[in-house]
């Protein structure tokens, strides 16, 4: 099958309501047409052409199901629905900071909140950096200075804190104060050359910035995850980058 072919297959509501039905559980042709809202002459046309197409079966059963390429198939239009409902963010921002594996996994933001306003950003991030436990990885092309009290509070409290910032703002020096130098050894800090994304990672929220269409982060957008999947992926990005960037020793 060609893409076109399948692209056609999946263009229906109807085909795609069915396949997402079935997905759930296989069914009979009447429990079918019920769970769909379809009349039988609709559904039985729709069902041939899935059929045909092999995304569905009918099996000695009586029942429909997914074929195995009908589940791949749907596994992989999560990822298009959201960067269809998302639209209008993805026609301004640029996903090319994230590696290939992650942006087939994008779908794992979905459940994320945009939020505009640098304003409203630091809010959230400062009412919701109130309740970090245990972590916080940090990436950015610069480093807001008044967030160092805080730091120094949850590194006097264990918490580990990894940052990555733009090799330039190594030898600025930019946490010799407000913070000691006991916790200044505490804090785990790596370079790169360039950085064209922000990324926040704890143990209750992340956040990230993408750049816009003049290849800088947009600080004036951002999206906020807080589910388990949406922190794993945020988490690997960030170790994506970790393990590329080296260390700043001049803190």
């Amino acid at each position: 099958m060609k893409v076109y072919e399948l692209f056609t297959e999946l263009s229906s509501e109807n085909r795609l309501g069915i396949l997402q039905t079935l997905d759930e559980k296989p069914m009979t042709f009447t429990n079918l047409i019920k769970e769909v809202d379809m009349n039988s002459t609709e559904a039985s046309r729709q069902l041939s052409r899935l059929t045909e197409a092999r995304l569905i079966e009918k099996k000695g059963d009586g029942r429909y199901y997914n074929t195995l390429f009908g589940k791949l198939v749907l596994s992989s239009i999560s990822d298009m629905n959201f960067i269809s409902e998302k639209s209008e963010y993805f026609l301004e921002h640029d996903t090319a900071p994230i590696p290939l594996d992650l942006l087939k996994q994008i779908d794992a933001l979905s459940t994320g909140e945009i939020v505009k306003g640098v304003y409203n950003i630091l809010n959230i991030h400062e009412k919701l950096g109130d309740d970090i436990k245990s972590y916080m990885w940090y990436i950015s092309d610069d480093f807001p200075r008044h967030h160092l009290p805080s730091i120094e509070n949850r590194l006097e409290k264990g918490l580990e804190i990894r940052v990555i910032l733009p090799k330039y703002m190594c030898s600025t020096k930019p946490f010799s104060a407000p913070l000691s130098e006991k916790n200044r050894k505490k804090l785990e800090i790596k370079v790169l050359d360039e950085i064209k994304i922000s990324v926040i990672v704890s143990d209750n929220f992340c956040m990230l910035e993408l750049p816009g269409q003049d290849g800088k982060i947009d600080q004036n957008t951002a999206i906020f995850g807080y589910d388990d999947r949406f922190r794993e992926w945020c988490k690997k990005l960030f170790q994506y980058y970790w393990a590329k960037c080296y260390p700043c020793t001049l803190i």
